[in-house]
């Protein structure tokens, strides 16, 4: 093990001991309380440091949890149960069906295709790519592995150098950035959405339907990401003003796949019907989940189907459904025990006198600043939104629209490339360095807290979500 990750580890260990047996009694903090905390002070630092690889850490906390008696054995495994993160298993699959179909990247090259060779215009083609592949793809990271030979290929095309191209830099950050953004709106397109969606379940005993998730962050998600879009395309501007032969490339990619296949249109349709389905949840009042399931068995149906079960589990990062499964349950630990009251009292206690919406802009600046600890949007929805779901029943808050703004604004990861793996590809293409990635996700940042600060005071409040 590495000097760094032994160091981290020992670190986490010796907080989770603090805490156990070196705090004093304090009142309001009950010994399950007490060991739920230090579980989850154990669990940051080893999720920040990365010090544990994530399932192995996943299994430990589900061990410590049982172990210190933070909750019974079966409470140690009841995130396990929670519906929210079998979404995540459903959008790999869907995800991977997709490419396997060659839908994905018809529909990629298609919209592309119809920008022309215009830089400004590849530039809100791959957006609107994004946009699409939102809804039909749901994994940000998947998006993003999709788009880069594309991009790349068009790179190849107008013979753009690494580090020197600015088109270059401006589409990976669109796909990198801009895409992050938009999966803030849509309940199934990252895997943090499903993680705050099964909290809030957990904690006020009512599911968030597909349909509520959109409406409340679709149009302030997607209205940022273009807005991004724009503001990156001036930070950096096209060197050239035509893609000369990029467009070549991509009609020629287009024209290699050939027509339709079966296994496409068998796709596309499952997923339209899918995407309908979720979209109209909040009327025939189908779990989002059913529908998910329903769609997988059609796309893994014997013959008909367009990949085998085994195929298919390839395609789910099994690590991070190990991880998140013992994250929910350290969230409900956190709830259960009283510990989760406990910190936002502590914490959050400097601002219970301002009004709920001054308190909400607050946060959403809070949870953003906290993006240079967490590797990911998922491991700081797990940390924080018991938090946050305690302080909003504190204050008198409604706990469903409080948690579910904030987890809206969890996914504001754009500043290093460890804090999001779509930053890291970005990084990985080599057409961007470490310093142009901070410089736009810094810009990125401050923009995404301050537009969503405006949406507090306006949209949100017109929906009733922040009185």
């Amino acid at each position: 093990m590495e000097k760094r990750k032994l160091f981290a580890l020992i670190a986490a260990f010796a907080a989770l001991g603090a805490i156990l047996w070196l705090t004093p009694s304090t009142p309001g903090l009950s010994a399950a309380g007490k060991a739920s905390l230090g579980v989850a002070v154990f669990a940051i630092i080893v999720w920040v440091t990365q010090a544990l690889d994530d399932a192995f850490s996943g299994i430990l906390i589900v061990f410590l949890l049982a172990a210190l008696g933070a909750v019974p054995l079966n409470g140690a495994f009841g995130g396990y149960a929670n519906t929210a993160l079998w979404l995540i298993v459903i959008g790999f699959i869907m995800a991977g069906c997709m490419e396997k179909s060659g839908l994905s990247r018809r529909i990629a090259l298609t919209l592309v295709d119809l920008a022309g060779g215009g830089a400004w215009r590849i530039y809100w083609a791959v957006a609107l790519v994004m946009a699409v592949m939102t809804f039909l793809v749901p994994s940000i990271t998947a998006r993003t592995l999709l788009m880069l030979p594309i991009i790349l290929g068009i790179g190849q095309a107008f013979r753009a150098r690494p580090g020197e191209s600015n088109i270059m830099k401006a589409l990976m950050f669109i796909v990198a950035m801009s895409g992050t953004m938009m999966s803030a709106g849509v309940l199934t397109a990252h895997v943090g959405n499903p993680i705050t969606a099964g909290l809030i379940e957990a904690a006020v005993k009512k599911p968030v339907s597909w349909s509520h998730w959109l409406w409340v962050g679709g149009p302030p998600a997607f209205v940022l990401a273009f807005l991004s879009v724009y503001l990156i395309g001036r930070m950096w501007p096209p060197e050239v003003e035509n893609l000369g032969q990029g467009k070549d490339f991509i009609k020629s990619e287009l024209k290699a796949m050939g027509p339709f296949t079966a296994s496409e249109t068998y796709t596309l349709v499952v997923f339209l019907l899918t995407l309908a389905l979720w979209a109209t949840d909040a009327f025939h009042k189908i779990n989002v989940v059913i529908v998910g399931l329903a769609s997988i068995i059609l796309l893994l149906w014997p013959v008909r189907g367009i990949m085998t079960w085994k195929e298919a589990q390839t395609r789910v990062p099994w690590n991070v459904f190990v991880l998140y499964g013992a994250g929910l349950s350290m969230g409900t630990a956190l709830a259960t025990s009283g510990a989760a009251n406990w910190m936002a009292h502590t914490m959050l206690g400097p601002i219970t006198d301002f009004s709920v919406v001054t308190q909400i802009i607050v946060m959403i600046w809070l949870v953003t600043a906290l993006q240079v600890l967490f590797t990911g949007g998922g491991p700081k929805t797990t940390a924080l939104t018991p938090i946050v779901i305690a302080h909003a029943v504190a204050i008198g808050a409604d706990p469903m629209a409080f948690a579910l703004i904030l987890g809206v604004n969890m996914q504001h990861q754009y500043l290093l490339p460890v804090t999001n793996m779509p930053n890291a590809v970005a990084m990985g293409s080599g057409y961007v360095t470490a310093r142009e990635m901070m410089k736009t996700g810094g810009v990125m940042s401050v923009l995404a807290a301050l537009f969503m600060s405006v949406v507090a005071l306006t949209y949100w409040t017109w929906l009733g979500l922040t009185g």
